[in-house]
């Protein structure tokens, strides 16, 4: 059974430290595979947050894969936002703003949903470009045909079951359909600091069996009606996957087995 744990929205700004450091306890007592963390490692992309997250990254016993969110483009040096709105992730984080990672079972490709602006005032929302989505679509038509295909962006592509009319991430309808093309199974995305998980509705001649599952915040105190969280992906021999989130009680992070959702096998 291969495993990924799935974090979204740390938020180092905003963190409990006692559940930072519970959280990596329980990640290193038993490894996963990977863990994948789906945008807004920081609060307000000030440097400190960015240490701080590179500190939990590194603390990990697990190789790491994060993408960015819009909180990790500064909101507060516009000239940094506009002419280089990623010098600290690559300072802190990665060079790159869309990983990807590749072993015997799995094959994960990050897409990064943040935008520095656009034509409205709410500048954290997020789209699918065109020139990002074609390097993704390559980049997953590139991996094997034998490894089960994942893709971790940071903005919903489907609204979650308990809030139907949330914005999802622009140019979500395109962007699913190229994933289904490439035979993706699972998308793993936040930014809603809710647990969700659905199965897309894609044409049956594409597979079918794409699962999109959204992650809470892991570790902040800015919570949307939640507990903190974090999903367990495990996928079997048979390709086959199953999300499993586990919710902070205050001691522990036992599974919710109602977010157990099985896609189909690959």
């Amino acid at each position: 059974m291969h495993r990924i744990a799935h974090l979204s929205d740390l938020h180092f700004g905003s963190e409990d430290p006692a559940i930072v450091a519970a959280l990596t306890e329980t990640l290193n007592r038993d490894p996963p595979d990977l863990v994948a963390i789906s945008g807004d490692l920081t609060l307000g992309a000030r440097s400190g947050e960015f240490r701080a997250a590179r500190a939990f990254m590194d603390g990990l016993a697990a190789p790491v894969l994060a993408v960015p969110g819009n909180h990790d483009i500064t909101p507060y040096a516009l000239m940094e936002r506009f002419l280089d709105p990623y010098a600290r992730w690559r300072r802190f984080i990665a060079p790159e703003t869309e990983p990807v990672f590749q072993d015997g079972r799995v094959a994960v490709v990050g897409l990064n949903t943040a935008r520095r602006g656009g034509p409205y005032l709410d500048w954290s929302r997020g789209r699918v470009g065109r020139s990002r989505l074609a390097r993704c679509e390559a980049r997953l038509a590139a991996m094997p045909a034998s490894l089960t295909r994942i893709v971790v962006a940071h903005h919903p592509f489907l609204p979650p079951q308990g809030a139907p009319g949330a914005r999802v991430v622009g140019g979500a309808a395109a962007a699913l359909a190229a994933f289904a093309r490439q035979g993706v199974r699972l998308v793993l995305s936040g930014h809603l600091h809710v647990g969700d998980v659905a199965v897309a509705a894609v044409p049956a001649s594409t597979g079918g069996g794409m699962s999109v599952a959204l992650a809470a915040t892991a570790t902040s105190r800015r919570l949307r009606g939640e507990p903190n969280a974090f999903n367990e992906i495990r996928i079997g021999p048979d390709g086959g996957v199953q999300v499993l989130a586990r919710a902070w009680d205050g001691a522990r992070w036992p599974p919710l087995p109602a977010m157990v959702v099985p896609t189909a096998a690959a």
